[in-house]
């Protein structure tokens, strides 16, 4: 009995008691403990460490403040910001808070990687969440109780997680990497802010590196606040500036390996203030005043705060390794896309949207034969239309430089043998160099979403020896290229292969690498036809019809990304501007693409077998192929990525 009476003044005595007005940052230096394995410097939080985060994290107990939107480059200390909102809160004013993740899967991850070392290492927050191996339901991954309140994790995929229960504080982590909708319920963001109504006193949280100029969501939620940049104080002319790359000066030592890498060593790098023209080193710049200066203030009133912070201001990040990053990554859109969201914290302008077709005409090249030199690995792709057959057989080099070969047409409707064995022609025949040497196409996708769906499976089955797969595009945005490998069920029970592929993701993809101008990695070749010589020296049909002519390239810029509503959400989608409609070539360029990475090529290792003096020669070819074991065809045996 007297303990039961102790228990209840306890309870009392705590449930009169004021809430605390201590900051974020404040509980942070007081309470908080790095874990190990969750950061590089274990040991009490200082917040002086990386001044930056104190603002962010102050803003969450501010008055009148209801959002907070923080676009960051990586490694600025973005996961622990949220860590000490969620250990504040949870410690000092206890209340329901969720943190979405962009899956499931990650919300989970996160929560056994970040969350349970700093409740197992912060004692305060190890007194007040129950342990999850005591089977008690209140303490799950997903779901972690304490006196007042819970922590709920939840992925932007799952509809289920973001619905029912009111919270308080919402914390949402990579915005960007969203999905447009929780399943068929709407945006994942608006979907849980719903439960948010119930508190006159919630604080949204919006998290994110930055993706796409024109589609990311953290730059349009940031441009609504208050754009308080990190900023530093010219050491000369006190004048203050945003240090970005663009004032950077880098003396550096530039060499490419024979995969066409860029191979950069930085010797210096020094900041030049746009104002007085002065240069400083990194040293002197960490050194120098550093505060947040507001673009627009007047968001103060609708109570939204947004921060930006880039990687130049980042302790855990050295100058000399990101402009190294950024020099080597230059004219690599696919690479440059990386730096300048994940380190500069900038959407990144993506490339297409090409003003004309007679640019690519006129940068096409005599090969001098069948196959140029350098193309080590030859896909095929294969569009499937109602009246015909449209393919494309590409080779692929080091660093996945690409060389169009052919492009050809073969009239017929695919539910005619004679079409499919026309197909066969194409992709058996032998492809040669100027030596003599030869390639077979290696492996080719064939698109089955079309109204001859089951004639392709049916080829597909029997030619899987020959590496023929089917494949099905989904235009969702943010699919991968190489989606998922399934099985689907042909004629009389038999399964075969179905590889599915992200196509919103390959044209952008395809729009990057056509916007290389320097030959080298990733980039794409296009060949001109070949005339009979004044000997009237016949040549083979691949070297008079290549097919890469006017039409070919109109149909590969055929589309542009232009914005639409859906569900009243803007988003992205890929737009046919070709008049004739006619948009063949972009998908089976995206389609060989697909094709190539689906491979996996060692391209060293087949430059050797190439370059080796015991290839086959073309005399020796045609014996070697009579006596051919049955079910090996091309260089690859092995089924899609060994799956099958």
């Amino acid at each position: 009995m007297k303990k039961t009476v102790e228990l209840f003044k306890k309870i009392l005595k705590q449930s009169l008691m004021p809430l605390s007005d201590q900051t974020v940052s404040e509980w942070a230096d007081s309470y908080r403990m790095i874990s190990g394995e969750a950061a590089a410097e274990p040991g009490r939080w200082r917040t002086n460490r990386a001044p930056y985060q104190k603002a962010i994290m102050d803003a969450f107990t501010e008055p009148g403040i209801t959002r907070v939107v923080a676009k960051t480059a990586s490694q600025v200390g973005k996961s622990d910001i949220m860590n000490n909102v969620i250990g504040r809160f949870a410690h000092l004013a206890p209340a329901p808070i969720m943190m979405i993740q962009p899956t499931i899967e990650t919300s989970q991850d996160y929560s056994k990687s970040r969350i349970a070392p700093m409740i197992r290492d912060t004692k305060v927050l190890r007194d007040i969440f129950k342990d999850v191996k005591s089977r008690d339901a209140g303490n799950t991954i997903l779901s972690k109780q304490f006196p007042g309140g819970r922590l709920i994790m939840a992925g932007a995929n799952s509809p289920a997680g973001l619905a029912s229960k009111p919270i308080k504080i919402l914390l949402a982590d990579e915005v960007d990497r969203f999905p447009k909708s929780a399943g068929t319920e709407g945006d994942p963001v608006s979907l849980a802010a719903k439960r948010m109504t119930t508190f006159w006193d919630s604080v949204m949280g919006l998290f994110s590196t930055p993706t796409n100029a024109g589609d990311s969501r953290i730059e349009d939620e940031y441009i609504t606040g208050t754009q308080e940049e990190w900023q530093h104080q010219c050491p000369k002319c006190k004048e203050w500036h945003l240090v970005t790359h663009r004032d950077m000066h880098t003396d550096y030592d530039c060499s490419v390996d024979k995969k066409g890498t860029r191979q950069v060593i930085v010797k210096s790098v020094i900041w030049r203030c746009p104002d007085c023209g002065f240069g400083f080193t990194e040293t002197e710049m960490r050194q120098a005043a550093q505060k947040y200066i507001a673009q627009n203030a007047s968001a103060l009133t609708k109570g939204v705060r947004s921060f930006f912070v880039n990687c130049f201001a980042s302790p855990w990040v050295n100058w000399s390794d990101v402009m190294q990053e950024w020099l080597e990554a230059q004219g690599d859109p696919e690479r440059e896309k990386v730096v300048v969201n994940t380190r500069f914290g900038e959407a990144y302008e993506r490339k297409g949207n090409f003003e004309s077709h007679e640019q690519f005409m006129r940068r096409r090249e005599n090969y001098g034969a069948e196959l140029p030199e350098g193309v080590l690995l030859l896909t095929a792709a294969v569009d499937v239309q109602d009246n015909r057959l449209e393919y494309e057989i590409c080779g692929w080099g080091m660093a996945e430089e690409c060389w169009g070969i052919k492009k050809g047409t073969i009239l017929g409707v695919p539910d005619t043998l004679k079409v499919w064995d026309m197909l066969d022609e194409q992709l058996d025949k032998e492809y040669r160099f100027a030596s003599g040497k030869g390639l077979l196409v290696a492996r080719t996708f064939i698109d089955s979403g079309g109204h001859y769906t089951k004639e392709v499976y049916a080829y597909c089955k029997k030619r899987f020896a020959r590496q023929r797969f089917a494949i099905k595009g989904s235009s969702t945005p943010g699919v991968p290229l190489l989606h998922k490998y399934t099985k689907v069920k042909t004629v009389r029970g038999h399964t075969i292969p179905l590889v599915m592929l992200g196509t919103d993701s390959g044209k952008q993809y395809v729009m990057d690498r056509l916007s290389i101008v320097v030959p080298g990695a990733k980039y794409f070749h296009f060949p001109l036809d070949e005339r009979e010589d004044a000997a009237n020296v016949r040549i083979g049909e691949v070297l008079r019809n290549r097919g890469y002519d006017e039409n070919y390239f109109k149909g590969l810029i055929s589309e542009v990304k232009e914005p639409r509503r859906k569900n009243g959400v803007l988003v992205y989608q890929w737009v046919n501007i070709a008049k004739d409609k006619r948009n063949e070539p972009l998908d089976l360029r995206v389609y060989n693409l697909a094709c190539m990475l689906s491979v996996n090529p060692d391209f060293e290792a087949l430059e050797k077998l190439i370059n080796s003096p015991n290839v086959i020669k073309e005399q020796s070819v045609k014996s070697k192929l009579k006596n051919k074991p049955k079910g090996g065809y091309g260089c690859i045996r092995k089924g899609v990525r060994g799956d099958y």
